[in-house]
């Protein structure tokens, strides 16, 4: 090393640095990628959640109707009332002989409607309870199964009896757990009193119902899985027991639903099991295929009204996400060779400059250090970010945009008569106004939009995969909402803003066609009044 000049001691030094910032390059893009592609499994299982949930809420909704279909029968009401005078004279519970024929009569009335619930609305369970403990009358679905108290176990039923109203959600009974619809059943009459109430029926389905309506649109596998401890709670003994035999426990988890029976090996791999315990969101190879895994509690009919109570089971969903790890290891693949190619024509520009004069790249160096420094990141007054960081961004957004064939759409946003508001009340209060329009534009923009400062009183918002009719539909909710509100200390409609709207073309046109196209949108926007949204498309 004492041998070596100056200069290839310079060399040997810059060129390590230079491939260790490669590493670190390739590294750091990659680290970036797997974070945002978690990010987007995390947002595409919130997705399934929130989905689940709706179609949990409407499936119960549907059952609650069914039950009041029944219930309105005037035939019912009273062939149920017959029933409950019975079973309480002979005794309560099951009642005696008089019940049982009573049972039988409501039974016979049932069987065609029933049939036709079963078939058309995939109903699984129908139930006729009354009295104060919750008393079973009848099981359409399961006739042998009658007189037992449900209080402390279906607390639907025991609500809806207790406030003569509806009542609806996810619970296991004593033989079954489902979807259900509780209404209360009163004799005909126009007066819905106490007087005139009966019990309550309830209408029940399977969670495969909701399943096989989830899938679709989700684009996911679904499973629902019920704790054992759960189960031990609510059914009877020997129903537990034959459970057991036909659908054995994983990890203290009866598999309760599932399209898929390929579900137990899947629940027998280590990091799907604890996921099913933590919840959360991951992916991992499962044979020759990458798979995404998400679980979130499930709760039932008391756990949705207690957020504090502790869940009956898991929901997992899992997707195939083999074509997003496919261009995750293309773009590692591509930084790679980008590293690579950038290592060697730098070393080779470096070694030829260093020939020439070795202080002239350390100027170089030092001057672009300083541009580099001096470049912020933000707008100094309204926090957005500035015109250099839009360069760099639009470019990138695009060239990503272009390679995996998605669109966004570009908004040029300008404030009406900013001049005249400057020329009047002064350019502390122009001032003002510009942060208070870029504080409501940040907290009206969805969290994957981005918004910058354009020019003077210009803002321009970039909205990626969006296409132009949402994004007018954006804009015109955030015009709307800038001439309700006080900005800056003005009046309400005192600032308003016309904006100019556009999408990127298919056909990949340049950068400054895209960002002229929206610039003509906001002139016209301002030729038609301002205050005003107008949108710009060009043809295919």
């Amino acid at each position: 090393m004492k041998n070596l000049s100056v200069r290839t001691r310079v060399f040997l030094w810059l060129s390590l640095f230079l491939a260790i910032s490669d590493a670190l390059f390739v590294w750091i893009n990659y680290r970036a990628e797997q974070t945002r592609f978690q990010n987007h499994l995390e947002q595409r299982s919130q997705y399934v959640h929130d989905l689940f949930a709706v179609e949990l809420g409407n499936t119960a909704l549907r059952m609650q109707q069914t039950a009041t279909f029944i219930a309105s029968m005037p035939e019912v009401q009273q062939a149920f009332l017959r029933g409950r005078k019975a079973a309480e004279a002979e005794g309560g519970g099951a009642g005696g002989a008089r019940a049982a024929q009573a049972r039988d009569n409501l039974l016979q009335l049932i069987r065609a409607p029933w049939q036709t619930l079963r078939d058309h609305y995939d109903t699984r369970q129908l139930h006729f309870q009354f009295g104060p403990n919750a008393t079973s009358f009848l099981r359409v679905h399961a006739t042998d199964r009658f007189g037992d108290d449900l209080e402390g176990v279906r607390h639907t039923i025991f609500d809806a009896l207790k406030e003569q109203s509806p009542k609806e959600g996810f619970e296991c009974g004593r033989i079954i757990c489902g979807i259900r619809g509780v209404t209360p059943v009163f004799r005909s009459s126009d007066n819905k009193s106490a007087a005139n109430f009966i019990g309550v029926l309830e209408a029940g389905t399977s969670f495969r119902t909701l399943l096989e309506l989830l899938e679709q649109p989700s684009q996911a596998k679904f499973a629902v899985l019920l704790s054992m401890s759960h189960l031990g709670e609510t059914y009877f003994p020997e129903r537990l027991a034959a459970l057991k035999r036909e659908n054995p426990a994983i990890d203290g988890n009866i598999v309760e639903a599932t399209l898929h029976p390929e579900v137990r090996e899947l629940l027998a791999i280590a990091q799907i099991g604890e996921l099913v315990k933590d919840s959360g969101t991951i992916w991992l190879k499962v044979g020759e295929r990458h798979m995404a895994f998400t679980a979130f509690p499930l709760r039932d009919y008391l756990g949705g009204r207690d957020a504090g109570r502790a869940p009956v089971g898991t929901v997992l969903a899992w997707m195939d996400v083999e074509q997003d790890i496919h261009h995750l290891q293309r773009d590692l693949a591509f930084n790679i060779a980008y590293a690579v190619a950038a290592f060697v024509i730098i070393e080779i520009l470096l070694f030829m400059a260093l020939r020439r004069a070795t202080f002239s790249l350390e100027k170089m160096i030092s001057n672009q250090t300083a541009e580099l420094r001096e470049m912020a990141a933000h707008d100094e007054l309204t926090g957005l970010y500035n015109r250099h960081y839009l360069d760099e961004f639009l470019h990138k957004e695009y060239a990503i945009a272009a390679r995996h064939d998605r669109m966004f759409s570009v908004v040029i946003m300008d404030l009406d008569h900013f001049k005249d508001i400057n020329d009047v009340y002064g350019h502390l209060l122009g001032d003002r106004v510009l942060f208070d329009t870029a504080r409501m534009v940040k907290g009206r923009l969805r969290a994957s939009d981005l918004a910058f400062r354009f020019g003077g009183e210009e803002f321009l918002l970039v909205l990626p995969d969006t296409g132009i009719d949402e994004a007018v539909k954006i804009c015109e909710e955030l015009r709307q909402h800038m001439e309700r509100e006080s900005i800056g200390g003005l009046p309400a409609g005192k600032v308003t803003a016309s904006f100019g709207v556009t999408q990127m073309a298919k056909s990949w046109e340049p950068l400054d066609v895209l960002l002229g196209r929206a610039d003509d949108a906001m002139y016209q926007a301002k030729s038609n009044g301002r205050n005003r949204v107008e949108s710009a498309t060009t043809v295919e």
